[in-house]
């Protein structure tokens, strides 16, 4: 199976590699997120590239500053907790802090699965849960499976598009998957029709003309 993956995303799976899907190591979500952060600050002080990227896509203090920059400043711990609250949807870290729940494992699962090109374990699991087809993430953001698939908004480890991304999206949607339910990021609230025609990645991977057909925008 074919999967677009920019740069960026290469660099992050290569770096924190099975520390981003083995949740099942963790008893809580803010328990993942804090070894998350804790990865991160050891890139912080290597000096790796992938690392500087995810802050700087992330970090709302930082947002849009260069490599370079974030270099000489001299970030400290609390900036790597700060930058994955950001990326995975919450305001600040007291909110990570102060969650007790576990992983939604299923929907977590599919959500790598889909990303991942498997569409065979996608509809093993929906044969499972049927619901799971417009379960929202359990991080700050309330992804749902379609904004996964839009690869807008998300994880940047996430943002990645393999090439039978819009079968899998039709078969979603096909079995009743929301294309107007909303996630929380950018300020707002936003669904996948609205995040799609600012995707840069499924544009690179020659697949946007398909996905807004099947989005309808």
């Amino acid at each position: 199976m074919e999967i677009y993956k920019p740069t960026e995303v290469q660099e992050l799976e290569d770096f924190y590699g099975d520390l981003l899907t083995k949740i099942d190591h963790y008893q809580r979500v803010s328990d993942h997120l804090e070894a998350l952060s804790a990865r991160m600050w050891e890139g912080v002080q290597a000096k790796i590239e992938g690392v500087f990227t995810e802050i700087k896509n992330y970090h709302w203090r930082h947002l849009g500053k260069s490599t370079a920059a974030l270099v000489k400043l001299g970030l400290a711990r609390d900036d790597c907790r700060q930058a994955i609250a950001n990326e995975y949807g919450f305001r600040r870290w007291t909110e990570v802090e102060h969650m007790t729940s576990p992983y939604n494992t299923m929907f977590e699962t599919a959500v790598n699965a889909m990303l991942d090109g498997d569409l065979a374990q996608v509809k093993k699991l929906l044969a499972k849960k049927r619901d799971l087809v417009n379960q929202k993430s359990r991080y700050g953001h309330d992804a749902t499976l379609l904004h996964y698939a839009v690869s807008n908004g998300v994880e940047l480890w996430r943002q990645k598009v393999p090439e039978n991304l819009p079968v899998t999206v039709a078969f979603l949607m096909e079995h009743g998957a929301n294309p107007n339910a909303k996630m929380k990021v950018y300020g707002g609230e936003y669904t996948p029709s609205e995040l799609l025609p600012s995707s840069a990645h499924p544009r690179a991977a020659g697949i946007l003309p398909e996905l807004r057909k099947l989005f309808k925008v």
